[in-house]
C-alpha cells in the first residue's frame, strides 16, 4: 500500500486529500470516481462554465491528472 495525493484545482481554492491504495491503478480509478463525485456536487448555473482538475501524485511523482469541465 503506498499512500497518494489528491489534489483538487477548480473554482475554489486548491484542496489536497490523501489516500492509500495498492496499486497506481487503483489510485487512477479512485480519482475518477473521486472527480465523478464532484461533478455531481458542483451547483450548475444556467451558462456556468466550469473546470475541475484532479491531480494525483505519489513521492511527489504525477501519477495521472483526471479533467472534468462544462462550457
Amino acid at each position: 500500500m503506498a499512500t497518494y495525493d489528491y489534489t483538487l484545482r477548480g473554482p475554489e481554492p486548491d484542496m489536497v486529500l490523501q489516500g492509500v491504495s495498492a496499486t497506481d491503478a487503483d489510485a487512477r480509478r479512485e480519482a475518477i470516481m473521486f472527480l465523478s463525485e464532484m461533478m455531481r456536487e458542483q451547483p450548475i448555473r444556467d451558462g456556468g462554465a466550469f473546470a475541475l482538475e484532479l491531480v494525483v501524485s505519489r513521492s511527489g511523482i504525477e501519477i495521472c491528472r483526471v479533467e472534468a469541465s462544462v462550457s
